[in-house]
């Protein structure tokens, strides 16, 4: 039964196909059968009409302009965050911190003797 199924899903499919074997397979009510599952089963899988694979052959869809302006916004704060931090190390490095504590020395310094320590 397998060449009938063949030979009948070769005509449903609109392929070439043996026609004395597509009435031999049809002669016997198996085939005829087989020839009303299939045709049953193509018909469940008709959406509207319209071929249930050409509904899955959609065009891809490439980024949505949604998807771009939040691209681009990020690439935006990182450059603007970037650029901003140099700035402001740029003005860090370049004014010394002021003085939080003045150390004053001691008015008698002492004369520490060269050589051996006592």
């Amino acid at each position: 039964m397998s060449e009938g199924y063949e030979v009948i899903s070769a005509f449903l499919d609109d392929e070439p196909f043996n026609a004395i074997a597509l009435a031999e397979t049809l002669s016997e009510p198996a085939g005829r059968d087989l020839l009303v599952d299939l045709i049953a089963l193509r018909h469940l899988t008709l959406a509207e009409g319209k071929d249930a694979s050409a509904l899955n052959s959609q065009q891809p869809r490439g980024f949505s302009w949604r998807a771009l302006v939040a691209v681009a916004a990020v690439l935006v704060a990182l450059v603007g965050g970037y650029l901003a931090g140099q700035r402001r190390s740029e003005v860090v490095m370049s004014v010394a911190p002021p003085a939080t504590r003045v150390v004053q020395a001691p008015a008698a310094w002492k004369t520490v003797p060269s050589g051996r320590m006592p």
